[in-house]
């Protein structure tokens, strides 16, 4: 299934907790950035997390990018677990 990373320019607990409701397997790498699996395009991502449209979060600012299964890095062993699993699905 499609990832998206959304990223905040600060925390913000409203935008998370509809980010939680709406993708409730989530990957939060820490309060200002989070990564979703959504068959949605990225302005839908947005929407839902609360960053844009008619029902933005008051003060919210971010933006969402859909990734293409490309990455590398050195992270904690769970967010490799989770970009795995989502490649599997």
């Amino acid at each position: 299934m499609p990832m998206h990373a959304i990223v905040l320019w600060e925390a913000n607990p409203n935008v998370a907790a509809r980010i939680a409701e709406k993708y409730p397997l989530h990957y939060a790498v820490n309060e200002t950035f989070y990564l979703v699996r959504s068959p949605e395009i990225a302005e839908k991502v947005a929407c839902a997390a609360g960053i844009k449209g008619d029902n933005q979060v008051e003060d919210a600012l971010g933006v969402v990018f859909k990734l293409n299964s490309a990455y590398s890095g050195y992270a904690p062993r769970s967010i490799w677990d989770w970009l795995i699993t989502g490649e599997e699905e």
